[in-house]
């Protein structure tokens, strides 16, 4: 029985192993369970159809919509097909247009070919004259032929039979080609009969994606899967994995196509079912095989039905030995726990004598490290007491450092304040002696006017302005001029503060505009708007404005003016 178990162990270890992390076989998993989805549509496009049947008016319309929906059901329900394609020819005898009444049997033909119906399916073909029709309805006419013949040389045992109906199949498949040159299918179909494996391949894989999952390309990758299935057989061995490994991907393909365009008449499916069975994926096959006994069902494609369960008893066989197996291994696995418990509890037990020993020992250890923990405590207290003082004393150091500083700024706003002073008490001693002198010369012109007694003169003088401007202009000229001579680079800081295409531009012989006054006059420590005005001889909202605009101008709004009196 142990033998039995730790065989079962390395065969289940083999299966995981061999098992591929294939992305096709996973695309195709998640397809399979989207399988309700892809039916929902299916029956949407079919009550779209029956609706159209419903509204249709004329024969030739009924007739066209149960063409579509024969055509619809064809690989989705065997007995819906049957039922339209009978209504479809019923129409076409009352049109009575020979053309359609046979491709209408061509059709009936082909769905008997589908259930298992081979010799219906060639009375059909046989009946039907095709001469001079057009070329599709030979080409269509042909390929039943084709597909008739081909299917009656697969199921029947008389080889002098077999090879007649091949015959056949190959001479419809030649006209078939005939009459539709441009048929990939036929044409690969032929070099794969023909041995030329390699150029069918190139053939089929023209304008193939692996991404395309239409029903031709489904077809297309079944084909291929069939050429791959033909190129193992006395293929070296790694070639023949490979030729393995291209016939799963193409199978696992042409099922994703089928399962999305929902057909349920299909063979791929129950092909890689198989071979996945063979290579130890149970799992796999197990829900392949179930989902084409299911759609087969569906279909009531008895020929699937019966190729399926044939396969099917064996899988589900396969699948409850799995599980014998593994049920059996999870018992021996619980055994050999049990055991590895019983054996970890001697242990512990030991373990636990051993722990007595060390807890003497630890606590020998712990006095001592008792003793070190005081003497470390008490260097603590020491070490923060001295940590104390040293924080103290980098305080006091810091205080020190700051003072220093405020008395440098002090020094520094107390050198400027003094050197303003002295530059304007000098100044105004000039401008009042001068003032003194304009005094008195105006007062010796007023005198000599009066003694001519020249009234008229007399009075335009006293009323002219042309003097208190002159004297205005003369002391902002000599305002600007004291200014500058202390701030000499006051301009050019000031248009720092202002956006590039804001900034200040004076006049020709221009020291100061009004605008550059009232920031003069700010750094001066004349902030009162009312002095402003008074200075300036203008109005308080004049000198507000030209605040207002000048912050908007600057870089940084809202510290300009403090920026304006950090100026040097």
């Amino acid at each position: 029985m142990m033998k039995q178990v730790i065989l079962s162990l390395i065969l289940l270890l083999a299966c995981l192993s061999c098992s591929k992390d294939d992305a096709v076989l996973e695309r195709l998993d998640g397809v399979i369970n989207d399988y309700q989805q892809y039916i929902t549509q299916k029956e949407e496009t079919l009550n779209d159809l029956k609706g159209k049947l419903r509204e249709a008016k004329s024969e030739e319309e009924r007739y066209n919509a149960c063409m579509d929906l024969y055509r619809a059901y064809q690989d989705f329900s065997l007995d819906s097909a049957l039922v339209y394609i009978k209504q479809s020819l019923e129409l076409a005898e009352k049109l009575g247009e020979q053309e359609r009444i046979i491709d209408t049997h061509l059709s009936l033909a082909f769905l008997y070919n589908y259930v298992g119906m081979h010799y219906e399916a060639l009375e059909i073909f046989k009946e039907q004259d095709v001469t001079g029709r057009s070329d599709w309805l030979r080409r269509s006419h042909f390929y039943l032929g084709t597909n008739v013949y081909r299917n009656l040389s697969l199921y029947t045992v008389d080889k002098k039979q077999k090879d007649y109906y091949r015959q056949q199949m190959e001479i419809c498949r030649d006209s078939a080609i005939a009459y539709a040159p441009d048929d990939v299918i036929l044409r690969a179909e032929r070099l794969e009969d023909q041995g030329k494996m390699q150029q069918a391949i190139e053939l089929l894989s023209e304008n193939l994606p692996d991404g395309l999952t239409t029903r031709e390309a489904g077809l297309k990758y079944y084909i291929l899967s069939e050429i791959y299935e033909r190129l193992r057989v006395g293929a070296s061995a790694g070639m023949k994995q490979r030729q393995h490994d291209n016939q799963i991907k193409y199978l696992a393909m042409s099922s994703i196509a089928g399962i999305r365009n929902a057909v349920r008449e299909y063979i791929a499916l129950r092909k890689l079912a198989v071979l996945l069975y063979e290579q130890g994926d149970i799992d796999r096959a197990y829900t392949y095989i179930h989902r084409c006994i299911d759609d087969a069902k569906a279909c009531n494609a008895r020929m699937r039905m019966v190729e399926t369960s044939a396969f099917l008893s064996v899988i589900d066989s396969a699948v409850v030995k799995q599980k014998q197996d593994t049920r059996n291994a999870a018992i021996w696995a619980a055994v050999v726990i049990g055991l590895l418990l019983v054996l970890l509890a001697f242990v512990l037990i030991v373990l636990r004598r051993k722990m007595n020993m060390l807890q003497h020992s630890e606590k020998e250890l712990m006095r001592v490290n008792n003793q070190v923990t005081d003497t470390n405590v008490q260097l603590r207290a020491a070490n923060k007491q001295l940590k104390d003082t040293n924080m103290q004393l980098k305080q006091l150091n810091e205080q020190i450092l700051e003072s220093e500083e405020a008395q440098k700024v002090l020094n520094s706003q107390l050198s400027d304040a003094n050197k303003i002073k002295e530059e304007y008490i000098t100044r105004f001693m000039h401008l009042c002696l001068d003032y003194i002198n304009k005094m008195e010369n105006y007062r010796a012109h007023l005198n000599k006017v009066a003694r001519k007694r020249n009234f008229d003169e007399l009075y335009d003088t006293i009323q002219s302005t042309r003097y208190i401007n002159k004297e205005v202009n003369d002391f902002y000229n000599s305002f600007d001029e004291a200014f500058l001579h202390i701030y000499p680079n006051f301009l050019r800081d000031f248009n720092v503060l202002l956006r590039p295409e804001a900034q200040v531009t004076l006049k020709k012989n221009e020291r100061l505009n009004t605008e550059l006054r009232i920031y003069a006059l700010l750094k001066l420590g004349i902030s009162d708007s009312t002095k402003v005005q008074e200075f300036l001889r203008c109005s308080s909202s004049t000198v507000y404005n030209y605040r207002t605009n000048m912050r908007n101008k600057a870089i940084n709004r809202n510290t300009f003016e403090q920026d304006v009196l950090a100026i040097r």
